[in-house]
């Protein structure tokens, strides 16, 4: 109350590094906003320190890692849904470009940003591959694993296919180091099989296959 001190003094509330506990008052396990009955995600601030993100805070000291704040505005909060969040599924992929910038240059020429929703699924945003308050390392078995999930979600005749083949065999055994989604259509450059610039475009599906298979050919990769 009387005691306020500016944001960037490392012993204020509202200091990056203090951000999830400041957040966490109402939106941790057991909080105000964590009972409320229309909520749909529960223990945000606590999945959120189990993230990349959280622990990149809590367990590097990196400050310019992603906080509440970041995604969800200061004081210009909205629910979601409503097309002036920042966190609206027409607004992601913005959110998400200020820190990631690089990625966000090649998702937005890939076919999942420019292409046609498959019927009543929308074209995927970032959070539905990565989650909202749990995102993890890419590099995580349990993210490769929730990933062919999460593709299945709009490619479910293609992904039962991919489980007829050896790779998804093997991968349904747990053996996630053999080649999923990801690693043959790419993974935010992700484009239609005839366009020149995809993964598996005829000039270059050899050079996909070899990345696992070193003496992969033409024929091999047909």
């Amino acid at each position: 109350t009387h005691g306020m001190m500016m944001k960037d003094d490392p012993d204020s509330p509202t200091h990056v590094s203090k951000i999830p506990d400041l957040c966490g008052r109402c939106h941790d396990e057991g909080g105000i906003a964590d009972k409320r009955p229309e909520g749909t995600e529960l223990s945000m601030v606590e999945n959120y320190r189990q993230s990349v993100h959280g622990k990149a805070l809590d367990e590097g000291g990196l400050i310019v890692t992603a906080v509440c704040t970041d995604c969800h505005s200061t004081h210009g909060m909205l629910p979601s849904s409503e097309l002036g969040s920042m966190v609206h599924r027409t607004r992601i992929a913005d959110t998400c470009a200020k820190c990631h910038q690089g990625i966000d240059r090649e998702f937005r020429q890939s076919i999942h940003f420019t292409g046609q929703p498959h019927g009543d699924i929308p074209l995927p945003m970032c959070n539905d591959c990565h989650t909202s308050h749990e995102i993890a390392r890419t590099d995580a078995e349990g993210f490769r694993l929730q990933i062919v999930n999460s593709c299945g979600t709009c490619h479910e005749e293609v992904t039962e296919t991919y489980f007829e083949t050896y790779h998804g065999k093997v991968f349904a055994l747990g053996y996630t180091e053999t080649a999923s989604c990801a690693d043959c259509h790419g993974q935010h450059n992700v484009l239609p099989t005839e366009d020149p610039n995809s993964t598996l475009s005829r000039d270059n599906i050899v050079a996909t296959c070899a990345e696992c298979h070193p003496q992969a050919h033409r024929q091999f990769a047909g």
